[in-house]
């Protein structure tokens, strides 16, 4: 005896099986928490990737009626994307410059994040734009020793923003971050007051 294999009426969608309930009043809560705990710093909202997963368009709206008014999305399609949801937000393209893109990310109104001393000699003069500084992450950003050479190709745009990524940050006491804080004085040292 051998068995014969039934054909399948109805192949299962294992999306159909979950339900996410986004709750766009706790995040709005929390993001005027963390606004007041940085106080008088700027807070922004990091809604790459869709939001994480949250959905852009609620997520970004929800946050500009609570007051955000920077947000950050990795690519510059997620940017125009963002830019059709808020005309006035300031928004930052985290992954930078690609070679050609300046025109595109003007059209938008978008800014990069310059993460080399190429990406900054393409953008000069185009516009506001962040200086990212590797201070540990590995990831992107400029090492700290180019802060002098970045600070001779930012004469034609001063950045709105310098920046770096802490390692640890969910960890206070973590000796990196006391070594990344000093990393980073030093390259914006450089590369702001020279």
């Amino acid at each position: 005896m051998h068995a014969v294999p039934m054909p399948l009426t109805r192949r299962l969608d294992l999306s159909e099986t979950s339900l996410l309930t986004v709750d766009l009043s706790a995040l709005t809560q929390n993001w005027r928490r963390l606004a007041e705990r940085g106080a008088p710093a700027q807070c922004s909202a990091v809604v790459k990737a869709n939001a994480y997963g949250l959905g852009l368009d609620p997520v970004m709206r929800a946050l500009l009626a609570a007051g955000c008014k920077t947000f950050f999305v990795a690519t510059a399609s997620e940017g125009e994307r963002a830019r059709a949801v808020s005309k006035e937000a300031v928004i930052y393209v985290l992954d930078g410059l690609a070679p050609g893109a300046a025109p595109r990310l003007q059209a938008a109104a978008l800014r990069p994040v310059l993460n080399s001393l190429t990406e900054i000699g393409e953008w000069s003069g185009a516009g506001a734009a962040a200086l990212h500084f590797d201070t540990g992450m590995n990831r992107l950003g400029l090492a700290p020793a180019e802060a002098g050479a970045a600070a001779g190709l930012m004469r034609r745009t001063a950045p709105a923003l310098v920046m770096s990524h802490f390692v640890s940050a969910q960890s206070p006491h973590d000796p990196r971050n006391a070594r990344q804080i000093d990393a980073f004085a030093g390259a914006f040292d450089k590369a702001i007051r020279s």
